[in-house]
């Protein structure tokens, strides 16, 4: 499938640069496309798992899940602080912050092990790209559809928040998966529902650090920001998969 190998060629290219880049200056949006291309490169795994036989997804995944993770750590952080500042929370001391004490010391391990994490990415290329021709449009597009029905199912007519973070997970397969019915964008609807359970989902991560330095006016005001976000994600729903009802919206 051309458009899977044009994909895949991207997807890992950006990789090596944004992982080189990384091993001379220690940028955190790096590790973050670092993060968000395994992502995409997870749900090209997953695609290829569906279609070809005897595919063992997992297996190919591991060494993409090792620099994840290591990623992951680095960026826990500076993720807190970014959402302390974006919801102008104060008095929050570093102690409370996890792994703050931690991040020169990963970093550096990090950049130390990225020649080594740019031999595994080539290596698990070379493996992935016998698979590519096993997967048909018509394989991927009924992916693509069987993804679609799954967010439905965990958001209509009724979710709880403990699907929610499922829902945001096939969200984005579906949103970077998008080219595979030759959509230029991706569906606003999976684009929007995955932004507010990410917001939802900071708040969640937020609550039990405010709650730990006695804030009791910011854990109120992100309790009732959170209720918000579940309204709006309800009514997007409602919307989406049931048009006829919202009529005199």
């Amino acid at each position: 499938m051309k458009q899977l190998k044009d994909y895949s060629k991207k997807r890992f290219k950006i990789l090596k640069d944004s992982l080189e880049s990384y091993r001379h200056i220690l940028d955190p949006e790096k590790l973050h496309q670092i993060r968000v291309e395994i992502k995409k490169i997870k749900v090209i795994i997953n695609l290829i798992n569906s279609c070809a036989h005897k595919f063992k997804g997992h297996r190919h995944f591991v060494p993409f899940r090792t620099i994840f993770r290591r990623a992951g750590e680095i960026r826990q952080p500076e993720i807190f602080y970014r959402l302390l500042l974006l919801y102008q929370i104060g008095g929050v001391s570093d102690a409370k912050i996890p792994k703050s004490k931690k991040i020169d010391v990963l970093s550096q391990a990090f950049q130390k092990d990225v020649p080594q994490f740019i031999e595994s990415v080539s290596i698990q290329k070379k493996k992935l790209k016998m698979y590519f021709d096993k997967v048909s449009k018509t394989e991927a597009r009924k992916y693509l559809r069987k993804k679609k029905l799954e967010v439905e199912r965990l958001m209509f007519p009724s979710f709880n928040s403990e699907k929610l973070h499922m829902a945001r997970k096939i969200s984005k397969e579906i949103i970077y998966l998008h080219w595979v019915d030759k959509h230029k964008k991706a569906d606003p609807f999976y684009v929007e529902i995955e932004n507010i359970i990410g917001q939802w989902h900071d708040k969640q991560m937020l609550l039990p650090i405010l709650r730990k330095s006695k804030a009791a006016d910011e854990v109120t005001a992100l309790v009732a920001a959170s209720k918000e976000d579940l309204v709006k994600l309800k009514m997007l729903a409602s919307r989406h998969y049931s048009p006829s009802l919202n009529v005199n919206d």
